[in-house]
């Protein structure tokens, strides 16, 4: 039963592979995740940016000088011609035998429209381009696009990132999922532990001042009994307990900041 289990996840977890106005160029990018996918759904996404200048009798203007009519028909025609790209992408998935599912997002980035969307739809498996092909050799081995290194840099920690070029694979950014875990745990203690004690000094009209004052901390935390069982701050103030729930917190943001760098060089 675990093993079906198992396997009935696999299955339904998605691969999802952004993809560009180009087809010719994007194909190699996607024909690697097909072959890659080991099972997994496959969600073709494309950042559509909308043009920046409408064409008026031969004559490119900024859309914010044209007439709305004139916009709204110029997107249509937009939305008509994306369509028809992720059609195009679809028919190959469908020549490999896959199902695959689309997913277009309207953002002027699209380096920022990628990362928005690893967060909002939590995704956990992602294929992106490295470079354009014309980029690519034998010895290739560092993320050539801008776009791509934003994305290694920003997406969220949970998220592997396969960066591909010419169909070949050329980087891989490992999902970091134990120190999400770790970050969890603290933001738990935080709420368990500290934020009653600030619900507490409300209630009983404490001055804000009170709290934030140097002073004050500092005897509090040196008057402070050295009780290692102790589970919950005094409302008087937060101790060298509060004090190392917030250094162990600022030592883990600094690991996961710099092994984040680390994986994008």
């Amino acid at each position: 039963m675990e093993e079906e289990a198992a396997t009935c996840q696999v299955l339904e977890e998605k691969l999802y592979v952004a993809v560009g106005k180009n087809v010719w160029e994007n194909a190699s990018n996607l024909m690697w995740a097909l072959e890659n996918s080991q099972g997994k759904k496959i969600c073709i996404l494309h950042i559509h940016q909308p043009s920046p200048t409408i064409p008026i009798l031969g004559t490119r203007f900024e859309a914010s000088t044209v007439d709305e009519e004139s916009v709204r028909a110029y997107r249509g025609k937009e939305t008509e011609k994306t369509e028809m790209i992720l059609q195009e992408y679809l028919s190959i998935c469908l020549k490999k035998g896959v199902q695959a599912e689309k997913l277009c997002v309207e953002m002027d980035s699209i380096e920022k429209g990628i990362v928005e969307t690893i967060y909002q739809h939590r995704i956990r498996k992602f294929v992106m381009g490295a470079a354009a092909d014309k980029h690519y050799s034998m010895k290739m081995e560092d993320l050539k696009s801008k776009k791509a290194n934003f994305v290694c840099q920003q997406a969220p920690v949970t998220c592997q990132i396969y960066f591909t070029c010419k169909g070949n694979l050329i980087h891989t950014r490992e999902a970091r999922v134990d120190e999400v875990r770790a970050l969890s745990v603290l933001l738990s203690d935080f709420q368990r532990l500290v934020l009653p004690q600030i619900r507490s000094d409300v209630q009983n009209n404490r001055s804000s001042m009170d709290i934030i004052s140097s002073g004050v901390l500092l005897s509090e935390i040196q008057e402070e009994p050295k009780d290692s069982s102790s589970q919950v701050f005094p409302c008087s103030g937060m101790g060298l307990n509060m004090m190392n729930f917030l250094i162990n917190s600022t030592k883990l943001w600094q690991k996961l900041t710099i092994q984040n760098h680390e994986h994008c060089e």
